[in-house]
């Protein structure tokens, strides 16, 4: 009987593709789990990416916030010098807010950089989820290394903004608006630009300086939102949803119409902390009788005025009138060259006629009237034409007077109601939307560096 045995050379062959076996099946459990974890990365770096631009955006509506906290401003200058509070720090014309960690390792940096009346908002966002990215590779576990391959990438954002003013037309109201009176016209001109005004003043001399921007708008959405009737408007005419406009035979609305207005008007709230009484006196000026006198600038208070009211040169003034006003005969309010004056009107009346309000600069800025919810009827008439702007959205608002004179308003209103019974030419001052009030700042565009 012959006994075989196996060669030594065989068995070597056996464990040679032994160790080969396991060797391809070990390099392609690691592709795998490479593989695996590539995907997982990319998944989670798609995550960490696109959560940090939400983290950007976080900045952005605080700097927003911050911007707009004390809105509306109906005074410009008030809208940005009180930015170094809550936590932001004041650095030249710059503003930064504190660094504010979400959790995760996740934060954002944001800036305000002012620009004029045009702030700059930067913001910065970064999201690091650890718990989603491991901090070494597959190669790096298994050859015992360790190997950083995620770092946050920051994503930063600039937005530009603009104000959003009040007097936007040149006539809007939240009911309806009759200009059913005779001879009514609208224009614009543009008191911060020399080809579209004689040094700030309405162009009366140079009709090829005016502009066609005298739109009238209403949020109404009723039938005869607007009457037109025979005023010539040199602008658009705008409702709200559903709204229409009435023509009469002999007026027309350059700028066509539409219905697709809706603005909102903010309350008023009057500035009384800090305000001084102003008692009535007896005091003549240049041979008129005065009631009320401001010298100097400031923060004054009075029930309605029981008189003529001057106002100095140079004066700088806000008050505010806590009982109903009516003047006439000889009456007038009078702004001396260069004066200002806010006035509040918290109180259910207002009304002017006699000399009307003499606005000496001719600057519709200079003088801004603003109306609480307690206001609620604005006349306005007599033999004067009327330079300034009107902000009282609870009140209706009557213009008449005249006689058969035709008068000008110079500068902007937004009113409840209008109601025109004389003869009147509306003139819109188009730089109130740069220097006049705002409700606050709005994004004009955005774009990530």
């Amino acid at each position: 009987m012959r006994l075989s045995r196996q060669s030594i050379p065989a068995r070597g062959q056996i464990l040679l593709v032994t160790l080969l076996t396991c060797g391809i099946l070990g390099l392609t459990l690691a592709g795998t789990l490479m593989l695996v974890q590539s995907q997982s990365l990319s998944v989670a770096r798609s995550l960490c990416w696109n959560a940090s631009l939400a983290m950007t955006e976080a900045g952005i509506e605080e700097a927003l916030t911050h911007l707009n906290r004390n809105a509306p401003f109906f005074d410009l200058r008030a809208a940005t010098n009180n930015l170094a509070t809550h936590g932001w720090i004041q650095q030249g014309n710059t503003y930064r807010a504190p660094r504010r960690y979400l959790g995760n390792g996740s934060y954002y940096d944001v800036v305000i950089v002012l620009n004029g009346m045009n702030p700059q908002i930067f913001a910065t966002g970064v999201v690091s989820r650890a718990d989603l990215i491991p901090s070494t590779t597959v190669p790096a576990t298994i050859l015992g290394g360790d190997s950083q391959v995620y770092t946050p990438v920051p994503r930063t954002v600039q937005v530009l903004t603009r104000i959003d003013p009040l007097f936007s037309v040149a006539m809007a109201a939240e009911g309806r608006i009759d200009l059913a009176g005779n001879n009514v016209t609208t224009d614009s001109f543009d008191s911060g630009d020399p080809n579209h005004s004689d040094n700030g003043m309405y162009p009366f001399a140079n009709p090829q300086k005016r502009k066609k921007n005298g739109d009238v708008a209403t949020n109404a959405g009723l039938i005869n939102s607007i009457n037109v009737g025979n005023a010539n408007i040199n602008g658009r005419a705008m409702t709200g949803p559903n709204g229409t406009v009435a023509i009469g035979p002999r007026g027309y609305v350059s700028g066509g119409t539409n219905d697709d207005f809706n603005v909102a008007f903010p309350p008023v709230t009057a500035p009384l902390s800090g305000a001084f009484y102003l008692p009535a006196v007896s005091v003549t000026l240049d041979g008129v009788p005065y009631k009320h006198v401001i010298l100097t600038s400031g923060r004054y208070w009075t029930a309605g005025l029981q008189g003529s009211l001057y106002v100095g040169t140079n004066v700088q003034a806000t008050l505010i009138l806590t009982g109903n006003t009516s003047l006439a005969g000889q009456d007038r309010i009078y702004l001396a060259p260069n004066a200002r004056l806010m006035l509040f009107v918290d109180a259910p009346s207002f009304s002017v006629k006699g000399q009307g309000i003499i606005n000496s600069s001719g600057r519709a800025e200079n003088f801004l009237y603003f109306g609480t919810p307690r206001n609620t009827s604005i006349s306005l008439g007599g033999n004067a034409a009327f330079t300034g702007a009107i902000y009282a959205p609870n009140a209706d608002f009557t213009l008449g007077g005249g006689g058969n004179n035709t008068q000008d308003f110079i500068g902007a209103s937004v009113t409840k109601t209008v109601k025109m019974n004389g003869h009147f030419n509306f003139h819109y001052d188009e730089n109130l939307r740069r220097i006049g009030p705002s409700r606050g700042f709005l994004v004009t565009s955005w774009r990530e560096l």
